[in-house]
């Protein structure tokens, strides 16, 4: 696939086959293109990640319903930011998926297309990479080549991969390697990885692009199969089923003043009665709605769950959510899955909610087809100031995925955005310090400034992504372009409790963060610009890295040395510190006016249930980072009697803030450069926060 490259996801959606999601990779080939692949089937197979993935597939049925197969022809070319992202998680799953190697500690730069672009429509030196979501307990992959073999490589004929079909990993690296060379030999374990997951079968590629030359010759044609709401759900009825299905679609075709509870109350006893109340309102989603029965029933069908799946009932308003869990029943309940109300304020959502005193998670995704972002964003912005629920561990909403995705700075400094109790970690300040932190004066200075309160971060994964960060600090060079991209893909992505060795779940890419740090990968004109330090503020958190490279050039021939050593700390202000050039109150901070802690002091202090001795596991994957990086022509090493990574004391973490405040001034000029060098129809350096020149 030479280099550049294409990703897609696909699924039977009801009848037919849809592209779902579309990416482009610049520099991707070979085995990177399999270590991508094997990447990407663990996240969409990870259980962490299910839920949301399925509430994406069953909002894609109802997208999909009236279109119709897909069409014979390639559709026009189209930029993808001409509509809303429809399927924003699934799509944020394949871009961070294939951007980010967590093994390797590299993070690469991807863009994304529309998501029904056609498989031959990249721009594309060889072939695509394809996943099929269709049953997430079975993710299959392929990869196709459509312009045949590298000519470099002497292939026996039956050798050499073949065109427009699917392929397995071992049968596309045969497009750039005989079966004997080394690099085959070498990644025996990824390739015998993929051999062992389950292939596309062809003629889900000539569903979903129906004009491309597939070979399908001798395939039977299958009917197609039912749609994913009610393809379990179908089963042969007893007439005691039957005689209830039709007791409660009477219920159900009630009004608020005809409803007579009473009439359920020589069945409800009955075994199975709550299964079987269950199953006909998800086949009748549809009937489910603003009303008071809708509300009984869901109570009855639902109580003593803790997770409730109401998604498909897209009719609900919060007055029915709130009437349904009113009751005693539903007081166990932790977790609940919504697709946004329409035309309800977010208000009236968080007051539905307010009775559950246990709920800790909370998913609430919006439509396909939706204009923009603006419902996400209030719900966020409603929780975030409200005082009637509990924390929300952890919150999915489709517009923490889009405006990631889109790199949208929905939060602008000038708003002066509340930072939600659960999700304390405003910002993320690192120093790059030693010789080769002076090298990056030249171009946009040593001091990196990154906003992560547009991003919903757990504490859980606030610690693994700053170690995940470290990790990609290791073995790199000085980069003009600074550090976003890996500050943005290593907190979206990470196992999902601390200690966890396996899985890979996806959160959101911090929208703010990774719009600048494409700019400035894309144009040196953005080099230096970052998001505006934020006010210390009672309550919440600035965690402060110093990474201090002194890399030894003298023997370079031989290979060199770096001496590296990186201190940290979380820290909390105990009284309000205003840092803007125009309110800096220009007296030195005291240590006694901060609290300063160390990772697992931190994760103590705002998550007191997590084994903070897990944390070691997390350790080790950094030192492992130092080990790999460790090789005939690299030494890394940390300066003698100083551990590799140790905490700041607070003298030190008052002398770093100290440095970033006065510091401020340089990337204001940064920012009036970026601004008139950027004529956008809406500029968004402005919305960094920046006083810059009009």
């Amino acid at each position: 696939m030479g280099q550049r490259h294409q990703l897609f996801v696909i699924a039977r959606v009801g009848k037919h086959y849809y592209s779902l999601a579309a990416i482009h990779h610049q520099w991707l080939y070979g085995v990177s293109a399999l270590r991508s692949c094997r990447r990407l089937l663990r996240i969409f197979s990870d259980p962490s990640n299910r839920i949301t993935l399925k509430h994406e597939l069953d909002l894609a049925v109802g997208f999909f319903q009236d279109q119709g197969p897909p069409p014979s022809k390639p559709p026009m070319y189209k930029d993808p930011e001409t509509t809303a992202c429809p399927f924003p998680f699934i799509t944020t799953c394949l871009a961070v998926g294939a951007a980010y190697d967590l093994e390797m500690g590299q993070v690469h730069t991807i863009h994304e297309l529309a998501f029904d672009t056609g498989f031959n429509q990249g721009d594309n030196n060889d072939g695509i990479t394809v996943l099929d979501i269709t049953d997430l307990t079975d993710v299959r992959y392929c990869f196709v080549t459509l312009f045949g073999h590298n000519d470099d490589i002497d292939l026996e004929h039956d050798q050499a991969p073949r065109e427009n079909t699917p392929l397995t990993g071992r049968e596309y690296l045969r497009g750039y390697y005989s079966d004997s060379h080394d690099i085959i030999l070498n990644s025996a374990s990824i390739i015998e990885a993929l051999d062992n997951s389950p292939l596309i079968e062809v003629k889900a590629l000539a569903e979903t692009w129906p004009w491309g030359k597939w070979d399908v010759d001798g395939i039977a044609t299958e009917p197609g199969k039912p749609d994913r709401q009610t393809q379990n759900l179908a089963q042969t009825k007893s007439l005691r089923d039957l005689a209830a299905a039709k007791l409660f679609s009477r219920l159900l075709q009630s009004t608020d003043d005809d409803f007579d509870a009473s009439l359920l109350d020589n069945v409800q006893d009955l075994p199975g009665f709550q299964r079987t109340l269950k199953e006909y309102l998800l086949c009748h989603s549809e009937q489910v709605g603003p009303t008071r029965v809708s509300a009984h029933l869901l109570q009855l069908a639902y109580a003593g769950e803790g997770l409730l799946e109401w998604n498909s009932f897209t009719n609900l308003t919060p007055k029915t959510i709130k009437a349904a869990l009113a009751s005693d029943a539903m007081k166990s309940v932790t977790s609940i899955i919504l697709t946004v109300p329409s035309h309800n304020p977010p208000e009236e959502l968080v007051e539905a909610l307010s009775s559950l005193s246990s709920l800790h998670t909370l998913q609430i995704l919006d439509r396909p087809d939706r204009k923009d972002e603006r419902i996400s964003n209030q719900i966020f912005e409603t929780f975030a100031e409200s005082k009637q629920l509990p924390a929300i561990n952890k919150l999915t909403l489709s517009g923490l995925y889009a405006n990631g995705l889109r790199q949208s700075i929905w939060r602008p400094y000038r708003d002066n955005p509340k930072t939600p109790e659960a999700y304390p970690l405003v910002q993320l300040l690192v120093a790059h310090q030693g010789e080769d932190g002076e090298f990056m004066r030249s171009f946009g200075g040593p001091l990196e400034y990154f906003y992560l309160g547009d991003t919903a971060l757990t504490p859980v994964k606030i610690a693994i992504g700053l170690l995940q960060y470290l990790a990609t600090q290791i073995d790199v060079l000085p980069s003009r372009s600074g550090t976003g991209l890996q500050v943005a893909h290593c907190f979206s992505c990470g196992p999902i409790g601390i200690g966890d060795r396996d899985s890979l779940e996806i959160a959101p890419l911090p929208a703010e963060i990774y719009r600048v740090a494409k700019a400035a990968y894309h144009s040196s004109i953005f080099q230096g610009l970052h998001s505006k330090l934020r006010d210390l503020n009672p309550g919440t958190w600035t965690a402060v890295v110093s990474e201090s490279r002194d890399t030894d050039w003298t023997n370079s021939n031989d290979g060199v040395t770096i001496n590296l050593h990186f201190k940290y700390a979380f820290i909390r202000s105990k009284v309000a510190i205003q840092v803007d050039t125009e309110n800096w109150r220009g007296t030195d901070i005291k240590p006694s006016e901060i609290e300063v802690v160390d990772l697992e002091g931190f994760l103590q202090l705002i998550a007191p249930g997590v084994d903070t001795s897990k944390l070691a596991h997390h350790f080790d994957q950094l030192e492992m980072a130092v080990s790999r990086a460790n090789n005939e022509r690299t030494r890394i090493t940390a300066p003698q009697d100083i551990p590799f990574l140790s905490m700041l004391s607070p003298e030190e973490a008052c002398d770093l803030l100290e440095q970033f405040i006065a510091s401020v001034p340089e990337v204001q000029k940064v920012a009036n450069r970026s601004r008139s060098w950027s004529n956008t129809e809406h500029n968004w350096v402005l919305d960094l926060g920046f006083k810059v020149d009009k």
